[in-house]
């Protein structure tokens, strides 16, 4: 299992800081969207576009990094990488 860290509005969507989905050592960020779009329909339009592509809607966290600048859906989660879901923000 993959406890994965909620923040913002995509928090206030699911109503918790903290979901947990099944998951095994070497998923891609592509299975992990896959498994949340099942439990957690109402994500399904945040996390991916029309294309099925990650969304500009949130941002996705492997391990302190952002899923754009590693391999996208595509990136692998491991056993020991805390999973952040975060919507863009701005501010000064």
């Amino acid at each position: 299992m993959k406890t994965i860290r909620l923040f913002a509005t995509v928090r206030d969507l699911v109503g918790s800081k903290r979901i947990t989905v099944p998951f095994e050592d070497g998923d891609t960020v592509r299975v992990l969207v896959d498994r949340l779009s099942i439990d957690y329909p109402m994500l399904r339009g945040k996390l991916l576009d029309e294309t099925g592509e990650l969304s500009s809607d949130v941002h996705i966290y492997v391990h302190g990094r952002n899923v754009e600048w590693l391999d996208g859906l595509n990136t692998v989660i491991r056993d020991r990488d805390e999973v952040f879901i975060v919507p863009p923000m701005a501010g000064g």
